[in-house]
């Protein structure tokens, strides 16, 4: 039965099946790891931030605590949903530098380069945008989470009768998510900061399921996860 799996079916010798299902093994693996960066990037960033704080007695209020976490969660929402990194110090500023050197980069003497809470001051709709994209895209993933498990991709339209909790029913805008069955596949729609109904999305099914993405955001800001099941999720 094993040798049907894949093309490992279509090699004869036993040991070149085996190692095939060894190869494919591998790449299940490498494709885990790269699925769970953004979750592991997030907590990379507050982990550096609650330890930096703490190890150096920083005393912040808590409007400041709250401007540096929308800052970093900013950021990377910024990377992960325009596909650029924000360019707050740069790549000479931080050459060479690894670890904490490189977090604490000091700003370059000419003031072409910013730090991150500076750019932030500057830009506080910017970042609080893709903060706010960041937190929605967390919850979406929840959500499909949820419907896998629950198996209601077909019967819920949005999140609400989904028995998990009300705070991860929501998108950052306070709007239940909308459900599009794609296939195997089941999408989780954030009507964005305009808050559109599901009949109002920008997005159709059909231009979800052509995206090789299982996270972005479409016109107005609108974000999209997409859940797979397990059992499809390295085909």
């Amino acid at each position: 039965m094993l040798g049907k799996i894949g093309n490992c079916g279509k090699i004869g010798p036993v040991l070149a099946r085996r190692e095939c299902l060894q190869m494919m093994t591998k790449k299940k693996i490498a494709a885990s790891v790269v699925a769970g960066l953004g979750a592991v990037l997030i907590g990379f960033v507050l982990f550096a931030y609650f330890g930096f704080t703490r190890n150096f007695h920083i005393a912040l209020t808590d409007q400041q605590a709250s401007d540096i976490e929308t800052a970093l969660k900013g950021s990377l929402g910024e990377a992960i949903f325009s596909g650029r990194r924000a360019q707050v110090v740069s790549d000479s500023a931080i050459e060479g530098k690894t670890g904490l050197d490189a977090l604490l980069a000091p700003v370059s003497s000419d003031n072409k380069d910013q730090g991150l809470i500076e750019a932030y001051r500057k830009d506080p709709q910017r970042f609080k945008r893709y903060a706010q994209m960041l937190d929605t895209a967390t919850n979406a993933k929840q959500v499909g989470d949820a419907i896998l498990h629950e198996n209601t991709a077909h019967s819920a339209r949005t999140s609400e009768s989904l028995t998990i909790k009300a705070n991860l029913k929501v998108d950052a805008w306070g709007k239940p998510f909308c459900i599009i069955p794609v296939g195997e596949r089941v999408a989780v729609v954030s009507g964005g900061p305009s808050r559109l109904s599901c009949d109002a999305l920008p997005l159709t099914p059909e231009q979800i399921a052509k995206s090789n993405r299982t996270m972005f955001a479409g016109p107005s800001d609108v974000v999209v996860v997409i859940a797979v099941p397990s059992q499809h999720s390295f085909n």
